[in-house]
């Protein structure tokens, strides 16, 4: 299995590409390419710019403007292997948690986060027999993540309170603040 960060969103609400924003010392998609990178040999992004820092390389939209469905699809078209997908904005997500999702999967399907009772799409084990579900669903110009996992059957990892901090994602000024506090809290 090979690891995929999603990159390739047009961070409307941020005003800026948020994955290259720094928090601390690290852009914030180093945090999430480093807790990759503990659980997996091979880590790619999944984006269309060329300037991200330290993957195994950068795969690019087959066909873009297509949001997540688009990222996973070309991600699982590129890689031709089961892949683990973690959102770019998401730097305190842990290998520890990777490793959860790992042992609690249910082999053949799609595995995604849950976090009181919110779905995170984008976080998830996709297995490379979902391929031709993505082309077709893009096709048909069926974007809706939570529409493609209700209709493939995906599995739902639950996690509890001490996951927290791990699901905070950055899409917001202010939930960069959030994150910026965040950061000094753990470092002390």
């Amino acid at each position: 299995m090979k690891a995929v960060v999603l990159a390739g969103g047009q961070s409307s609400r941020m005003g800026q590409d948020k994955a290259l924003m720094k928090l601390g010392e690290r852009n914030v998609i180093e945090y999430v390419i480093n807790n990759l990178s503990q659980v997996f040999d091979e880590v790619y992004i999944s984006g269309n710019h060329s300037d991200y820092p330290y993957s195994k390389g950068i795969i690019k939209d087959v066909i873009a403007h297509k949001g997540p469905m688009g990222g996973i699809c070309s991600a699982l078209e590129y890689c031709k292997d089961d892949i683990f997908i973690c959102s770019c904005d998401m730097p305190f997500f842990s290998s520890e948690l990777i490793k959860n999702m790992l042992q609690r999967k249910e082999g053949n399907r799609i595995n995604v986060a849950q976090y009181q009772q919110k779905v995170y799409p984008v976080v998830g084990i996709y297995p490379y027999r979902f391929l031709d579900a993505f082309t077709k669903s893009i096709e048909k110009e069926d974007l809706k993540m939570m529409h493609f996992l209700q209709q493939q059957n995906a599995s739902y990892i639950e996690f509890s309170g001490e996951y927290e901090n791990q699901f905070l994602n950055i899409n917001t000024p202010e939930c960069f603040k959030n994150a910026e506090i965040l950061i000094k809290q753990l470092r002390s």
